[in-house]
């Protein structure tokens, strides 16, 4: 039998770390997206595919 409290604090801090870890990544990307933007309005037409 798990202890129920144990489980669920484990579960609660996997979660937290995990939706932290997210944040900072997309954190990151929209700081890249705002460096790189300047750049990608001046080659938006040669560029390559933008699909990512």
């Amino acid at each position: 039998m798990v202890d129920r409290r144990a489980y669920s604090r484990r579960f609660w801090d996997g979660k937290t770390r995990f939706s932290q870890a997210v944040r900072r990544t997309l954190a990151d990307l929209e700081r890249q997206k705002g460096q790189t933007k300047k750049d990608e309005d001046g080659m938006a037409d040669t560029g390559p595919s933008k699909k990512s």
